[in-house]
């Protein structure tokens, strides 16, 4: 009697990067639920897609200064000659 299960028969899921759908692998018996992206190259990408929105959103949230700190440092650039 053979051992295991058929290919055909394992349980799958689809990536949530590429959209692909995979199989369950033995390296996985013990995570397969926590498991969401199909190989290295897509849970990268996945954490390099993350970081990009995680640092634009950080740049959004950056309160500008008050208005009066804002005219000081523009006195102080018109005064080193730095009017970039």
């Amino acid at each position: 009697m053979p051992r295991g299960v058929a290919k055909e028969h394992l349980p799958s899921k689809t990536c949530a990067v590429c959209m692909r759908p995979f199989t369950w692998r033995k390296v996985w018996e013990k995570c397969w639920d926590e498991v969401t992206t199909c190989s290295d190259r897509c849970k990268s990408e996945r954490k390099r897609i993350k970081q990009l929105t995680n640092k634009d959103n950080k740049q959004s949230n950056v309160p500008s200064p008050p208005p009066q700190q804002q005219q000081q440092q523009q006195q102080q650039q018109h005064v080193t000659g730095a009017d970039n």
